[in-house]
């Protein structure tokens, strides 16, 4: 009961944890993802070309691995995809608070950072 109450204690002072997903592709071009975590799947959604940022908001379940991915697909007829781990949550007992990882879908690669106000870096290439 000790380890409920100190987990449960610890997790509700923990700042969440925020996956960005952005579209930078083209105007016109339309991102389609599908996140899915251990407990949540969130569905297929679509976002325009420099919209409003998508952002999924959470805690990291202890004492699993909290480990979220998503399938970002692209092109005409969706033909370029990838299915990508974007958060992992490493083995430990005290959760990680206040995690960024920001993605974001361009027309040559999918670029990833870890804080806002550094540079995106170009970490895959499109699987067509």
């Amino acid at each position: 009961m000790l380890v409920t109450i100190t987990c449960s204690g610890i997790n509700q002072a923990c700042v969440e944890n925020h996956i960005v997903i952005l579209n930078l592709l083209a105007p016109g071009r339309i991102l389609e993802y599908h996140c899915r975590s251990n407990d949540d799947d969130l569905g297929v959604r679509r976002l325009d070309f420099n919209a409003t940022p998508f952002i999924i908001k959470f805690h990291d379940e202890i004492p699993h691995l909290t480990k979220w991915n998503c399938i970002f697909r692209q092109g005409p007829n969706m033909e370029y995809s990838f299915d990508v781990e974007v958060y992992k949550a490493g083995p430990r007992l005290i959760p990680r608070c206040g995690q960024l990882r920001v993605w974001a879908a361009k027309i040559n690669g999918i670029y990833f950072a870890r804080k806002y106000n550094t540079p995106l870096v170009r970490v895959l290439f499109w699987n067509e």
